[in-house]
């Protein structure tokens, strides 16, 4: 005696669409989460032979290779310009410190100019943001 028993219907999962999710995703992460830094690019910030644990600052300043100062975008600032920024953000005030991204290329006088100005608008301390090269041993 034949029994007629009732086929089974395999559901199979489309794997294509989750497949693209993923690589879609992979490359949003890619692209959007590319780390940079909070400067321009032509900047090269000056190296340093001590490694000490990064602390962000409210305030940060880049110096160029032309000796200009700049707070946000591409337009120069000058150093009154800064230290109304360092009153208006109170920076001075609650005893905090204002970073500094200087070109290497950037001259001394530039940097005199800018601890100056910092110190005229009470500024206490200036963190000079480089960037860690270790020490060579042996001609390695």
């Amino acid at each position: 005696m034949k029994i007629n028993r009732p086929q089974r219907k395999f559901k199979s999962i489309d794997l294509l669409p989750l497949i693209n999710v993923v690589f879609l995703l992979i490359l949003f992460v890619l692209i959007a989460g590319r780390p940079t830094t909070d400067h321009p690019g032509e900047i090269e910030v000056a190296i340093s032979r001590q490694e000490t644990a990064y602390v962000a600052a409210p305030l940060s300043v880049r110096l160029g290779a032309d000796d200009k100062f700049y707070l946000t975008g591409d337009a120069p600032k000058s150093l009154a310009e800064i230290a109304a920024r360092v009153a208006e953000t109170g920076v001075a005030e609650q005893g905090l410190a204002v970073e500094l991204i200087a070109d290497r290329r950037a001259h001394a006088a530039a940097l005199m100019d800018f601890r100056q100005a910092m110190a005229k608008a009470g500024v206490g301390e200036i963190r000079i943001k480089t960037e860690f090269a270790a020490e060579q041993v042996n001609g390695k």
